[in-house]
């Protein structure tokens, strides 16, 4: 389910049992317009093929990874085979390399620890952070795609990160 006024998508998937808020990227947004144009009647962004009532199968997802990989390799690009899931620990490892905060990141990911006490005290959402993140995230992915470099700026502009003012 989307937000469109917020940018948000909500998350309730396998496994959680609370909604997740994914917080999308101006590109993300795009994206999702598109499909849902294409999906036409369908409640699915990726409908099955043959079923509109259904969604898309996890397979057709493993098949679209391998014809990328094989497409690179005719291609000459050093491409190894994916999985979906490799591209989230793909974004997760650059993200980190690049100095993203790691709470951001592993919230982003709904990665949550309610075992440890730091898990079960730390109720943090870290929304415009995040937000911040993902964009920069996209922005970089546009650039990458458009054979440019591009350094992210790591804080919200709103983050105060000067020295703290005295208090007496």
């Amino acid at each position: 389910m989307t937000d469109s006024h917020s940018n948000r998508g909500i998350r309730k998937g396998a496994g959680h049992s609370k909604p997740h808020n994914v917080y999308l990227s101006e590109q993300s947004l795009d994206i999702l317009i598109a499909l849902k144009t294409c999906a036409g009647n369908s409640r699915f962004l990726l409908p099955s093929r043959y079923d509109a009532d259904a969604p898309m199968s996890r397979a057709t997802f493993n098949r679209i990874t391998t014809a990328v990989a094989e497409r690179a390799k005719r291609e000459g690009l050093p491409l190894e085979p994916f999985t979906v899931h490799d591209l989230r620990r793909t974004g997760s490892t650059l993200l980190n390399e690049l100095g993203f905060n790691r709470d951001w990141i592993e919230k982003a990911l709904a990665h949550e620890d309610s075992r440890s006490s730091r898990g079960v005290y730390n109720k943090a959402e870290y929304e415009p952070q995040r937000r911040h993140m993902l964009q920069e995230w996209a922005d970089m992915v546009d650039a990458w795609v458009d054979g440019r470099k591009r350094a992210p700026t790591l804080y919200p502009p709103s983050m105060e990160l000067g020295p703290l003012a005295a208090t007496v």
